[in-house]
Order: C-alpha cells, then structure tokens, then sequence
C-alpha cells in the first residue's frame, strides 16, 4: 500500500511537472529565463554639486542607470560634455558602483531638455548622423559605459526655445539612431559585449506622430515614455502632474493620464516590451490659487517644480497642508496656505508600476534619482513592477489572485511562460495539450490507430489521444471527432483528472454537494461526478458569483492554482 501511495504521489508530481507542455505542445525545449524588467533611474550631473554623489543611488533597486546629460558641440555635432572634470568624475563614480552591483548598465544620456538644440543639424545628412553616431561610440568606450540614450526633445517641433527643428527630423530621427545602432552594434562585436540604445519620448500622441514610431521601437532597446509634465505652470490652471487615471469630472483644461499615454503608444504599434514608464519623483506647488475643490482647477499666481525630498521636508510633516488623495486619479495632492501640491508617494508610483506590470511594459524608469534622496519611491516602484519574488512575468501583477500558483509552478519549475517575459495567464489550454501531459507520465506508450476522424496521425497529439481513448481517460464527440485544438473546460479538465487517477488506481472517493453552487444543474451529466470529486479534493472552486462555470475555460492562471493544490495533496506543495 506504502508503495502504492508513493507512486501515485511521483506521479502526481510528475504531471505538475509535465504542465509546462501546457503552451509548448510540440514538445519545445525547455527555458529558463531571467527576471525580466527593467527599472532605469537618471542621474543628473548637478545632482553632485548639492552633496548627492553617485554613490548614494540605491542601485539595488534599479538594472539600469543614465547618466544626464551630455550635449552636442555645435561645431563638430558631436558628443561633448558640459564640465568635463566634474561630469567624468561623476562617471568614475557611477562605474564603482557598477563594480559592486554587477547587475547594473551605465549608459551616457544626450540631449534632454536644454541641450537638444542641436539634434536636428547632427541628424540632417548622412555624413554628420555617421561622424555623430562615432562620437558616441568613441565616447562609450573611452569612459566604459554600456550604451547611449539620447533624449531628443523634439524632432520636428517642440521642446526649448531655441530648438533647431526640420520638417525632415522625423525620417532623420531614424536614420540618425540607425546609424549609431550600426556603429554600436559593430564596436560590440569587437569587444564581445551588446552595446544598449534607447530613448526617451514624451507621454503623448502628438509626439508619436513626429517620429516612425514602429521603425524607432524596432532599432532601440527600449523608449523611456516620459509618463510625466501632462499638467505644469505652463497650464492656466492647476492639475495634477502625472494622474494615472483620467478623472471623470469637468476640467477646465485638456485631460489625460498616463494610462492614456501608454495606450497611444501601443495603438500606435508599439510592443509593449519596448515601453519603459517613466515616473517622476518630484511634483509642482501652485500658490495663490482657491480652497474651492482643495484646490484642484484653480487658477494660481505662482508656480514652482517641487522635489520629493524637499515635499517630506517642507511640506509633508507640515500641518498646515491638508493630505488628499484622488480616487480616480490615484495620486495624491496637497492643500493649505492657499497652495495646491501635485505629487507622487509610494502608493501612487506602485499603482503605476502595477499598470506597467498588467500591460506587459519592458520596465519602469524615475526622473531623476537624487530628487528621491531616501531610495523611498525608487524601492517602491521596483518592488512593486519587479514584485518580491524573481518575477520574470511582465503579465502576472504583484497582488493578482493567481500570483502565489504562478511563484509556485514557477521558482518549483513547473511551469514556465510562454515567453520570456509573459505568462500569459488568460490563455487557454486544450484538450489535445492535457491528453498530451498525461500520456507522456505514462512513458509515451504505443497506442496504435487514433480512432477519431479529426486527429491525423502525424499530429502532434495523436498517439496520445489514442492512448487516452484506450484506456478510458478521455471520450470523443458524438460525431467521431475528439477536436484537439478546442479549449478545455473546466469540466472536462475535472472529468479527465478523475479518470487518469482512477486509471493510476488512487482513491477518488470524495464527492462534494453540486447543489451549493447555484449552476449545478448547468454541469453535464458525464461530469457530474467528477466535478464532485474535484470539488471534494479542493482543486476546483466555485467562483465569487457562487458558481461552478463548469463550461468555462480552464486558462493558464487558473491551471497554476490548481496544480498547485494537486501538488499540495501529494505533500509536493
């Protein structure tokens, strides 16, 4: 009997196993990938001139640090820095806290908001993109970083006065990071070592629309969405400085969110893996304006950029301001002394790096590091886009209700994504993908002539399908078909379970009441009992509603739980 129960148990334990066939029917190799993500933080030089040196930043938290900014030389359109002395020593700085934190990439930034006068003109013909694109290279190796960012604001219009702009930036922007794509690519392959090239684009449609957006995301590693400034003292009146929700009242002004910003960037064509979401770590104090809505679409006299360390210091412990927060905006805001303060806290960037995570973004990135001098938004932020676990799964957010069975079949490698960085957890399984699993726990045996008209015998499933229908595990269609393509429901996962085990000879003995679940009589009658017993056994549950949704899908979300409670009978969980 001991015997007995240690098979049954293996085999159990097995088929968790054999669940990572789940997406991979013809039998893919199995991967292993890295935690996916990335979580990019910018360093300004200036930051060091007021006390924050680069050897305060909490690199744990981050993958990828940009050093900001250099500039262009307006004589040789090439790559030059602002103060050389000061900018390099900073760079040393950055490269020993690379040494201790190995993980992490260093990467040069150029432009941004006061130094991209001059993009236009490196970018005009073919020989300054190619004496530029050098420069870079030249500067990247010399100075042992890890690639270039450049943060162009903006091609064709936009951005600071003074700005050279073409009608002729937006195919040039492409060719201009073609180029040093090419000459990066080429100097890696020199050195053994894959150079990075990203950007920062602004959070909007107007912007996508001065660039080619896809032929942009196919070249870059990724494009740091600058999911910040929708509202400033540039407005007339006050707003919040990056909502991550419309809110649904009237507004005196333009509305948008941040969620808003990054659907436009993936309905323009955009991969969601090349969309890095930037947060800010500063907010904007608006003073003179009205206590009417605490402030909000006020009208103002004043109006200054406001730092998070200087929000704790000045404002946050100071009484006089009343602490808000907008439900549908989710962030929170200020009032008192007739200011009004837009700002982000930790739950407000959490709730962002949860968007990030449930759309499958590359990453998340902060703007500008020494603004947070605690670390206490960036930790925030990372953890909740990263989760506390080694999550690869953009798709799985921290909190999900099938999180813990994903951290489980995963770190127990049981199951793996669909990609590198997706779980895809709404995706259904089949029935031919689950014939598949249990045949191969039981050695791949020889099965002969597949009896249903709709499996061809060089499918993938066919001799497991045979098999199952010898042995009593599955049934076909009244029309001679098995259809293997179709997703399973949870009825017939339940109805196949039992039937496997009771061909494995275990106890299935449990039953549990149906008619506590208010769409009892919806099960079919072959499967009535075996959704009894996986009832009973706990590893099919009714949902919220008090349903069973027995001809619901199983998806992969919901096959990770219940493994995972399988695995738990067993002892394996």
């Amino acid at each position: 009997m001991q015997n007995f129960i240690r098979r049954t148990a293996a085999a159990l334990a097995v088929l968790c196993m054999a669940v990572l066939l789940l997406g991979t029917p013809t039998g893919a190799e199995r991967r292993t990938y890295p935690a996916g993500g990335e979580v990019v933080g910018y360093y300004a030089g200036w930051a060091a001139y007021q006390g924050w040196t680069p050897d305060q930043i909490p690199a744990e938290h981050l993958t990828q640090i940009n050093y900001a900014f250099a500039q262009i030389d307006p004589d040789t359109l090439t790559i030059a820095l602002e103060n050389e002395a000061h900018d390099k020593k900073n760079l040393a700085a950055l490269r020993k806290l690379r040494q201790q934190n190995d993980h992490l990439k260093l990467l040069i930034s150029v432009g941004g908001w006061s130094d991209s006068k001059y993009f236009s003109d490196a970018a005009s013909t073919a020989a300054r993109r190619e004496r530029f694109a050098a420069s870079c290279v030249d500067f990247v190796t010399e100075q042992g970083l890890d690639g270039v960012d450049l943060d162009w604001e903006y091609p064709v219009s936009g951005g600071a006065a003074g700005t050279i702009h073409r009608p002729a930036d937006r195919q040039n922007f492409t060719l201009l990071l073609r180029e040093l794509r090419a000459q990066l690519d080429r100097q890696g392959r020199r050195d053994g070592k894959d150079y990075s090239l990203t950007i920062a684009g602004a959070a909007g449609g107007w912007y996508l629309n001065q660039i080619e957006a896809v032929q942009v995301a196919g070249i870059v590693d990724h494009i740091f969405l600058m999911g910040y400034d929708l509202h400033g003292p540039w407005d007339a009146y006050t707003d919040f400085n990056a909502p991550l929700y419309t809110p649904s009242g009237a507004s005196p002004q333009s509305r948008g969110s941040i969620a808003d910003s990054v659907r436009a960037y993936l309905d323009k064509g955009i991969p969601a893996e090349k969309i890095v979401l930037g947060m800010p770590l500063y907010g904007y104090a608006y003073q003179g304006v009205s206590s009417q809505n605490n402030g909000l679409y006020s009208t103002y006299t004043s109006a200054k950029s406001v730092s998070y360390k200087t929000l704790k210091k000045s404002y946050l412990s100071n009484t006089a301001y009343r602490q808000l927060r907008h439900g549908e905006a989710q962030v929170p805001y200020l009032y008192g002394n007739r200011t009004f303060v837009s700002y982000d806290d930790a739950a407000s960037l959490a709730a962002k790096a949860a968007l990030a995570r449930a759309q499958g973004l590359g990453g998340i990135g902060l703007w500008e590091l020494s603004q947070d001098d605690g670390g206490e938004l960036t930790a925030a932020a990372s953890s909740a886009f990263r989760s506390t676990w080694d999550n690869p799964f953009r798709d799985v957010a921290p909190g999900a209700w099938y999180e813990e069975a994903v951290q489980y079949v995963y770190e127990a490698g049981l199951m793996q994504g669909t990609s590198a960085s997706a779980f895809s957890p709404s995706r259904t399984t089949t029935r031919g993908q689950i014939v598949t699993i249990l045949h191969r726990l039981e050695g791949s045996p020889r099965a002969g002539r597949v009896p249903f008209t709709d499996v061809a015998a060089d499918s993938y499933c066919a001799e497991a399908v045979a098999w199952a229908e010898q042995n009593a595990i599955v049934q076909g269609f009244g029309d001679g078909t098995f259809r293997p393509h179709r997703p399973i429901t949870r009825q017939q996962l339940a109805a196949i379970l039992l039937r496997y085990m009771e061909h494995r000879g275990a106890d299935t003995s449990g039953r549990a009441d149906l008619g506590r679940y208010s769409d009892h009589a919806a099960v079919a009658g072959y499967a009535r009992e075996a959704m009894a017993w996986a009832a009973s056994a706990g590893l099919i549950q009714g949902r919220s509603d008090g349903t069973l949704d027995p001809s619901g899908s199983a998806t992969r979300a919901q096959t990770a739980v219940i493994l995972r409670r399988l695995c738990a009978l067993t002892g394996e969980a």
